[in-house]
């Protein structure tokens, strides 16, 4: 399924762009996990939607949406950039080329009142614990003689995934697949999935429409809408039901057409690339910290002018 090349090589390129990729609608037969996961989560975003999206893998899935299957699609960032193109990855949501050729450049106080008005579609965020209704945890693991002020592990806290679990449309989360991580109780509630069940988020008043999918490193969930339950959905290449059981810590649900998670196409792979040149979110390697700055900014500026090709072409 995996395996490494040179980020900078030409991914079966016809003329050296990484983006004029041979059969570019045919599965990928070298891809990282990491681009699968990106690509999956891309495609959750439809075509004319608002994307309110971080930095690192959401960031890139949102990215790679726009400049694929939802060119309409308008990237919000927390910082108060709505409709960007970034050239590439960031290093921070305070990050300025976050606001490249934006519509709008507010501040942050506006995103989330636009967000608690119900203007975004479709939030992307993470989570260190989640239990079987989406709730979700990214503060603290007490563990078993903990508190919340003397945790086990103290976890980044909120950022805006509360906001945007309770305002946004529907949520996806993407996390690592744990048993410890998918767990029966929550040692804290961060960000409000269906709470308890069916009508809970209705009896609090949440305006969105809460978690719609989940995907791991190993498979992608989806909520049943009578019990709210999560189920499985597809389990990633390679990846069989029950070993996706084992890392659950309640009764999973499974899907009667369970799927295998379809894997990304050669120009998807291509275009994560291009976006993450340096592979600094896709395979977290140190090259970005081994090349001169000039080199690393030549490279990005070329890609995105790549990039910004495509919807000229259009």
């Amino acid at each position: 399924m995996t395996g490494e090349t040179d980020p900078e090589g030409d991914s079966g390129a016809t003329n050296g762009s990484p983006l004029d990729v041979a059969n570019p609608d045919e599965p990928a037969d070298d891809y990282s996990l990491t681009e699968l996961l990106a690509v999956t989560a891309a495609r959750e975003i439809d075509d004319g939607e608002m994307a309110f999206i971080g930095v690192g893998m959401s960031l890139i899935s949102g990215v790679l949406a726009k400049y694929t299957h939802a060119p309409r699609c308008q990237l919000v960032t927390e910082s108060g950039y709505v409709g960007s193109r970034p050239p590439g990855v960031v290093q921070s949501i305070s990050d300025s080329v976050l606001g490249v050729d934006s519509l709008v450049a507010t501040d942050q106080m506006q995103i989330f009142v636009d967000n608690q008005r119900g203007l975004f579609d479709v939030g992307i965020i993470g989570a260190g614990q989640i239990d079987k209704y989406g709730n979700t945890n990214s503060t603290v693991v007490t563990g078993a003689e903990g508190s919340y002020e003397n945790p086990k592990v103290r976890l980044p806290g909120s950022g805006g995934s509360n906001d945007i679990m309770t305002s946004c449309g529907r949520t996806i989360v993407m996390m690592r697949q744990r048993a410890r991580a998918f767990t029966s109780e929550l040692d804290y509630v961060t960000a409000p999935g269906y709470l308890d069940g069916p009508g809970a988020r209705e009896e609090f008043g949440f305006p969105g429409g809460g978690p719609e999918t989940v995907i791991t490193d190993m498979a992608v969930f989806g909520f049943d809408e009578e019990t709210k339950e999560m189920y499985l959905r597809s389990t990633h290449p390679g990846i069989d039901v029950e070993e996706v059981r084992e890392m659950v810590q309640w009764d999973l649900n499974v899907d009667d057409d369970v799927g295998t998670t379809p894997v990304p196409t050669r120009r998807e792979v291509a275009m994560l690339r291009t976006i993450d040149p340096t592979d600094t979110v896709l395979r977290d390697t140190d090259r970005i910290y081994e090349i001169g700055f000039d080199e690393w900014a030549d490279t990005m500026e070329r890609n995105w002018k790549r990039l910004m090709q495509i919807e000229e072409d259009k």
